[in-house]
């Protein structure tokens, strides 16, 4: 008794309408563990991540370095650093 072969219905991606952004954001997750310290969570609005995906790419694309999010946040902790208190607090309440 020969079976027929099996019929999958074909993949059909929902498209958006037009006008509409797209609202789904991907999780930034590093593949690659330097040190075996737990991950943290950091929390960000939509916008603020998308921001910073956005700086990571940029930053990416002037090196050959692997560059995560996690880079951007400790650079961004030496460079409130050498700005100051003073700076680090004024975009604190003019930002969050």
């Amino acid at each position: 008794m020969a079976k027929k072969p099996l019929e999958r219905p074909e993949i059909v991606k929902p498209g958006g309408t037009e006008g509409e952004e797209r609202t789904r954001l991907t999780n930034f997750n590093t593949k690659k563990r330097t040190t075996s310290e737990a991950p943290k969570t950091v929390r960000m609005t939509a916008a603020e991540k998308m921001m910073a995906q956005e700086l990571v790419e940029q930053v990416q694309a002037l090196t050959h370095k692997n560059i995560t999010l996690s880079t951007i946040l400790r650079a961004g902790l030496y460079m409130a650093q050498a700005g100051g208190a003073d700076k680090v607090l004024k975009v604190i309440k003019e930002n969050i």
